[in-house]
């Protein structure tokens, strides 16, 4: 039995992406609804993981950069308040309709 596959790649089929779009603390706050606020502000205070004190934030994070990734999810790029080290997270919201549906206009109305 022959187990060899090939595969071709076809470039005119690739879905574009949009890109990615870094945001400011008045945008973000347009993006997010209530609830989708108050988990944010709740991870970042004590459930981003911090590689230099081995574990989570025990103060939270100081944000330095917010991007709507190309899924329409959120990175998060800060400092830990405790040792200064580099953390990152990312909220996965661009599954959620509603979100996405905002994301989208947002995208659409900056263009």
């Amino acid at each position: 039995m022959d187990l060899n596959f090939s595969f071709k790649k076809n470039k005119n089929r690739t879905m574009k992406r949009p890109p990615q779009i870094p945001l400011n603390q008045f945008q973000l706050a347009i993006l997010l609804n209530d609830d989708e606020k108050q988990f944010y502000n709740a991870v970042l205070a004590e459930n981003v993981f911090c590689r230099s004190c081995a574990g989570s934030v025990a103060k939270g994070v100081t944000v330095t950069e917010i991007h709507l990734t190309d899924l329409n999810d959120l990175l998060v790029r800060g400092n830990c308040k405790v040792c200064k080290g580099l953390v990152a997270r990312t909220f996965e919201f661009g599954d959620k309709k509603a979100f996405y549906d905002r994301a989208m206009k947002f995208r659409k109305d900056i263009s």
